[in-house]
């Protein structure tokens, strides 16, 4: 292991710890995002990671020479079906991962135990992941102030959508397909941007992130005019229910508090059951990971946690607000475009 990385070496060594902790004998990684994380290898096609003693990544031919970069042992198939065979009676799977066929090819007859420490360890950032998020931040922000430019003359939300994501191009890759919504497609949260004009005498949801070494970002900003009647008012009521979800993200804090916060406020002005989601997310390799910010969310803020707190109002039109926030003693939001 070599010439892994020290952040991934160390990533693995806990891994086995954690293994150790449970009495199991061997890992088996399917999940490319985990296998990124251990390793710092990003399968292109089907990979596996065996954490044992000495770990070993399976993979293909096509992925050879990024794998051997890695320093870990290696070994190269041309066939999956019987590059795995597992001499150990118990197993650590990623359960929300590994496939009934899988299970049945491989691993049928032996105990098998979910490595839910995996998605604990991602929860938590090192000084490594912060920094790419960061940057993915700051490009997110540079997009962003450029977006309100892009909007309106004509263009419709695909044609905006598209502008902006070249934009994300010239610097990074998008974390997502970007969305523009104007009008009563502002009230659809996942709406997909279509031919409608965009008109800034409405409000105009854009919804857009970078990604960085793997690492993502997720911020959206509602847009409308000086002349755009009666919605200034809904936005400032979001913007407010925003800040006091933000204020609840420090360690230590339950992870339900922003949720509770951020429903009071919309509450107190008659707008909550016009908020059709949760309150936030986790965000990280994966533009959404654990933990989760809502109602039902279980355990407590710790430092390095990346979330979201993106409150929303959708009724004949939608207003939603997001930022990313740096967790620690005290809440730091990592997006900075205007609101």
């Amino acid at each position: 292991m070599l010439g892994a990385g020290k952040s991934t070496f160390m990533r693995i060594e806990r891994a086995l710890d954690f293994l150790g902790e449970m009495d199991i004998e061997c890992g088996i990684v399917l999940k490319p995002e985990n296998i990124f994380y251990l390793t710092g290898f990003m399968p292109t096609s089907r990979a596996m990671l065996l954490l044992e003693g000495s770990p070993l990544l399976i993979v293909s031919q096509m992925d050879a020479s990024l794998a051997k970069k890695t320093g870990i042992d290696i070994k190269v198939v041309k066939s999956f079906k019987r590059a795995l065979k597992i001499r150990y009676r118990k197993v650590g799977v990623e359960k929300n991962v590994m496939s009934l066929q899988f299970y049945e090819r491989y691993l049928k007859g032996k105990k098998v135990a979910d490595m839910g420490f995996l998605r604990k360890m991602r929860m938590v950032k090192d000084g490594e992941e912060i920094e790419h998020i960061k940057k993915a931040a700051e490009i997110s922000d540079a997009v962003m102030g450029e977006a309100r430019s892009i909007l309106g003359g004509g263009k419709t939300e695909k044609e905006c959508a598209s502008e902006i994501e070249f934009l994300i191009k010239t610097w990074a890759e998008p974390a997502f397909d970007v969305i523009v919504a104007v009008g009563e497609n502002s009230a659809i949260p996942h709406h997909r941007p279509t031919k409608k004009i965009v008109d800034v005498n409405y409000p105009v949801i854009v919804d857009l992130g970078a990604r960085v070494n793997g690492y993502h970002t997720d911020m959206t900003r509602t847009f409308f005019s000086d002349l755009t009647g009666g919605f200034g008012e809904v936005y400032r009521i979001v913007l407010e229910a925003q800040k006091a979800g933000i204020k609840e993200c420090y360690e230590g804090n339950s992870l339900k508090n922003p949720d509770i916060e951020v429903r009071r406020v919309l509450k107190e002005y008659g707008l909550e059951k016009y908020f059709l989601h949760s309150t936030g997310h986790g965000v990280g390799l994966e533009i959404h990971e654990p933990p989760n910010i809502g109602k039902r969310a279980k355990g407590k803020f710790e430092k390095g946690m990346v979330v979201t707190i993106e409150p929303g109002v959708y009724r004949d039109f939608g207003v939603r607000i997001e930022d990313m926030v740096l967790v620690g003693k005290r809440p730091k939001v990592l997006t900075k475009s205007r609101k």
